[in-house]
């Protein structure tokens, strides 16, 4: 059974790192130390090839944070492909037939007719013959081109439908990730869940990302809550301590 290391985080801190905020996601979970930025994909998509459950990087090397949507870009390729394999095949079909591609013969008996009489009635049949193989030979390349330019067309439309299918797959595969810029490195992306607010989780992990000691710690309910309260007059013993901690440290 896979070990959750959000419940072992102090394990990974280094000597004298110290957690200074946690934000819960629906699938991930960020943790900033005094020395370092540490994220954990919950999700599904940590399983997958290329992908990391766990990463972390220093803060001084964040630069920004942002939420970005991305997607499959395996089913974007292949339906992109697909499109054009699709619109080439329905152009081919519109403006070349392979069927009209073979002459007509219009063949009659007059030709032996005319030469029965100054030739024997061996050459006669031997040219009746030889029409009737090279008719038969036309007719099965006309069935074969009409076959081909049948199934041009509807190799065409298929491969639309198919590209149809991966553009709808490639939709319903985006998602929302907050996403860590990273200096010269790897950015670090988690997924963002429907239940995770976006605007506060982006301002509340960039203040903590920023140096000083004097950086605000506490969760942006929190923030909000003091704020509040001291519009309204009223006093915070939550927020007094906090502020005297953060003043005496």
């Amino acid at each position: 059974m896979a070990v959750n290391w959000t419940h072992h985080v102090d394990t990974l801190h280094y000597d004298g790192e110290t957690e200074q905020r946690r934000l819960e996601l629906e699938t991930a979970t960020i943790v900033v130390t005094s020395h370092r930025v540490l994220a954990f994909d919950r999700s599904s998509r940590s399983h997958s090839p290329g992908t990391h459950p766990y990463r972390h990087v220093d803060r001084p090397n964040v630069q920004h944070v942002t939420v970005s949507q991305s997607g499959s870009t395996k089913h974007l390729l292949r339906s992109l492909l697909a499109g054009a394999l699709g619109l080439t095949l329905l152009t081919i079909a519109a403006v070349v037939s392979f069927g009209e591609l073979i002459p007509e013969l219009e063949l009659d008996g007059t030709v032996a007719g005319d030469r029965a009489g100054t030739g024997t009635a061996t050459d006669a049949g031997d040219a009746a013959g030889t029409t009737a193989a090279v008719d038969s030979t036309f007719e099965t390349l006309g069935v074969l081109f009409q076959v081909l330019d049948t199934g041009i067309l509807i190799g065409g439309i298929l491969s639309l439908a198919l590209a149809a299918v991966f553009a709808g797959l490639y939709v319903r595969s985006r998602s929302r990730q907050l996403v860590l810029e990273v200096a010269g490195g790897d950015d670090i992306a988690v997924p963002l869940g429907e239940t995770d607010d976006a605007a506060p989780i982006t301002l509340s992990l960039s203040e903590a990302i920023q140096p000083g000691p004097t950086a605000d710690r506490r969760s942006p309910a929190e923030r909000a809550e003091f704020s509040q309260s001291s519009e309204s007059g009223e006093s915070h013993p939550r927020g007094d301590r906090r502020r005297g901690r953060d003043e005496s440290g």
